[in-house]
């Protein structure tokens, strides 16, 4: 995702309504389609709005502010907080995470950039999720390769060397990828031995 443009969804949820029209108005210089509700009303809005950002401001942190973390996470979409306290013990009451923006509250802010900011965040978070779920998988493949391979070698006494070129030879003949071959290779082997 790029920088946020003027016609892009910004929804506006706030703990006060006097905080939500203040930032509501801050953000009018700078977006077209500004949507204000109450916390009630976000998981609707956001799915009628599904390329939006969200802006939250909120007195501290709470149960409730959590929820709406976890919430955007979940969704992909691009969260900036407004906090008007935050101290030490309030902190543990946030997600552990690192896909949102946290900004003080400050009537000085000029919020576009650190909506920007929020964009960045997020889809940092969404490609490193993204490659951390590549990596799993990738390293559950090997797994299974590697158990092929020892089965082949203890079926037909041959070393790891030779069993892994079995196991490359049949996937380029079948068109299947070596974790697939592993696969079979390990059903077939436990559906012999009846497990």
């Amino acid at each position: 995702m790029s920088p946020s443009t003027a016609s892009q969804p910004v929804i506006v949820c706030s703990d006060s309504i006097s905080d939500q029209a203040d930032i509501s108005a801050k953000l009018a210089l700078h977006y077209d389609h500004i949507l204000a509700c109450q916390l009630v009303q976000l998981e609707k809005m956001v799915g009628r709005e599904s390329s939006s950002i969200v802006v939250v401001s909120w007195r501290q942190p709470t149960a409730e502010l959590r929820l709406i973390v976890e919430f955007c996470k979940s969704k992909k979409i691009p969260l900036l907080v407004i906090l008007k306290q935050l101290n030490s013990n309030d902190i543990n009451r946030l997600p552990q995470s690192n896909d949102f923006v946290i900004l003080p509250f400050d009537s000085s802010f000029d919020l576009k950039p650190w909506v920007d900011y929020s964009i960045q965040v997020r889809d940092q978070s969404v490609a490193l999720q993204q490659e951390i779920q590549q990596l799993t998988a990738k390293l559950e493949e090997r797994k299974w390769i590697e158990k092929a391979k020892g089965l082949l070698m203890r079926m037909h006494a041959i070393d790891e060397e030779n069993a892994y070129r079995v196991l490359r030879s049949s996937a380029m003949q079948s068109s299947l990828s070596m974790a697939q071959v592993a696969k079979n290779v390990i059903h077939t082997f436990d559906s012999i031995n009846g497990k």
